[in-house]
């Protein structure tokens, strides 16, 4: 197994040719509450265009899935892909959403994990790219499945955002604010949304323009990067998700994911949170998003493969695995998803359990 590094630069020179529901309403499936291959070579293609048993089966991680705290993570995935159909991973990280999304359209990834709007984006670019399989909910089913979309303010500024005995996003309008990235689910797709209807905007393109709808616009480039931007200062509001961030952080004070909820960086807290120490925001707006898909290129894996990946990961002997669902009790355990009940485990899912994510915004 080998990781990898893909960025914007390596790609685009290897490659030429390559509502807000939950504020507001609330998504399919969820209710809110608590809770390498050298860059830009084709694969080399065997029977029926999927690529030769023998190479290496690349999958592509998204920026906030690809720091160094996870490689352990991404290496136990990466074992359990080989285990499931014997050919070696390669795992490539990106510090680029786009990137991410454009290797497994295209073919130069396999497989990928990506956000509900990533994988939209993906599966509009090549409808070969399909979801296959995601974290379930806490009995094991894909009913709930779903994290957290939240905006967020620094703590001792939250009083500018209360509207009677809660709080209200409607002062959001003139502040600098600091989304994840365009393609980002969480951290653009549903809050975005969310702020276009209660405004009555006439689209989200009003939000990415500094001096239109916010005084400032920034892009964290990763739900960590977001977060950092906020507590650092750089913006008064912000977006990002709950998963990608709250390893690094406490709860202070409220019930966790709701609406009040003040969250502090830790005081061991690793990079890019180790700038941002002791320093404290609190949600004002929160959202259930669907959990991300793990998908495949269907036009660069055998239908073999594929059942026999997913069949493998929707296993108990991956359910069970403590280096893929690490406790989310251990302080000391960094993984991507967490065991949050004896139940959970990945479960199969299609392309039209995300269709409420393309209707967002009035997209189809």
């Amino acid at each position: 197994m080998a990781e990898g590094f893909l960025s914007r630069r390596q790609f685009l020179a290897g490659s030429a040719t390559i509502a807000l529901a939950g504020m507001f309403g609330m998504m399919t499936g969820c209710a809110a509450g608590g809770s390498g291959a050298a860059a830009g070579a084709e694969p080399r293609k065997g029977a029926g265009g999927a690529a030769a048993a023998a190479d290496p089966l690349t999958m592509v991680w998204l920026p906030d899935n690809s720091s160094a705290d996870l490689t352990s993570s991404r290496e136990a995935i990466g074992a359990a892909i080989t285990a499931a159909c014997g050919r070696k991973a390669n795992l490539l990280t990106t510090t680029d959403y786009n990137v991410a999304i454009e290797a497994i359209a295209s073919g130069k990834a396999q497989m990928a994990l990506l956000g509900a709007e990533g994988y939209v984006q993906a599966n509009k670019k090549n409808a070969k790219v399909l979801a296959a399989f995601t974290n379930s909910d806490e009995d094991g089913k894909l009913d709930g499945a779903c994290y957290y979309s939240r905006i967020c303010v620094a703590a001792e500024n939250a009083d500018q955002y209360q509207s009677g005995s809660g709080y209200s996003i409607e002062n959001i309008k003139g502040k600098a604010f600091s989304f994840v990235s365009a393609t980002s689910t969480s951290g653009f797709k549903v809050p975005s949304s969310g702020i276009v209807e209660e405004f009555g905007l006439s689209g989200s393109d009003e939000l990415l323009e500094a001096g239109k709808f916010f005084s400032e616009v920034l892009f964290g480039n990763s739900h960590q990067g977001s977060a950092v931007n906020l507590l650092s200062g750089d913006v008064d509001a912000a977006a990002f998700d709950d998963v990608d961030v709250d390893m690094y952080l406490d709860l202070v004070s409220g019930k966790a994911n709701s609406v009040g909820a003040v969250y502090q960086a830790k005081a061991d807290a690793a990079a890019p949170f180790d700038t941002v120490r002791g320093k404290q925001f609190a949600i004002i707006a929160i959202t259930p998003v669907l959990n991300a898909p793990i998908c495949f290129n269907e036009e660069a894996l055998s239908d073999d493969e594929r059942t026999k990946i997913v069949d493998y990961f929707c296993s108990s002997k991956v359910a069970d695995d403590p280096k893929i669902f690490v406790d989310p009790d251990d302080e000391n355990a960094k993984g991507i998803f967490e065991k949050d009940s004896e139940k959970t485990c990945f479960v199969k899912t299609t392309d039209d359990w995300y269709e409420p994510v393309r209707k967002l915004g009035g997209a189809a």
